[in-house]
């Protein structure tokens, strides 16, 4: 069995991030409330900095997902929202890795499956923990189903 879970220093960076996000937002607001004609950055910030906490704590906190590998079926919890979502290997449609140089000892690598009701998990190399075991699983039981990236 093959367990893959988002990296502590990804998911400590995002939070880190998102507090600070929510603590200048708060800031923001309260100098909106007390201030009849606050500055323009005041503004700004609520514009630029709202919309991105709530999307990054959706997308980091609220879509947390462990995806576990073995018995001939992938299953991916969502520890927040209490989801769970098991498929047999028959139900994969495909799947790919897609490699992208991205300097000039650099790569960035994401596997991506697909299922037949059209859910796709995708895993990237740095994000997620166990990224090669998780490749060598699809490849060993779904080499007839990669699709080049």
């Amino acid at each position: 069995m093959t367990i893959s879970k988002p990296l502590g220093g990804t998911l400590s960076s995002f939070v880190l991030f998102i507090l600070i996000s929510f603590v200048l937002i708060t800031m923001s607001m309260i100098r909106l409330v007390a201030d009849p004609q606050p500055e323009w950055y005041v503004y700004l910030s609520l514009a630029v900095l709202t919309p991105l906490a709530f999307f990054l704590t959706f997308r980091v906190i609220i879509n947390y997902k462990v995806i576990e590998l073995g018995n001939g079926q992938i299953t991916i919890k969502y520890k927040v929202r209490k989801k769970l979502r098991q498929y047999p290997l028959s139900r994969v449609i495909y799947w790919k890795e897609s490699i992208v140089k991205t300097g000039k000892n650099s790569t960035f690598k994401e596997l991506e499956i697909r299922f037949d009701d059209q859910f796709r998990l995708n895993l990237g190399l740095r994000e997620y923990s166990n990224y090669p075991k998780v490749q060598a699983y699809l490849t060993k039981k779904l080499a007839g189903k990669k699709q080049d990236g």
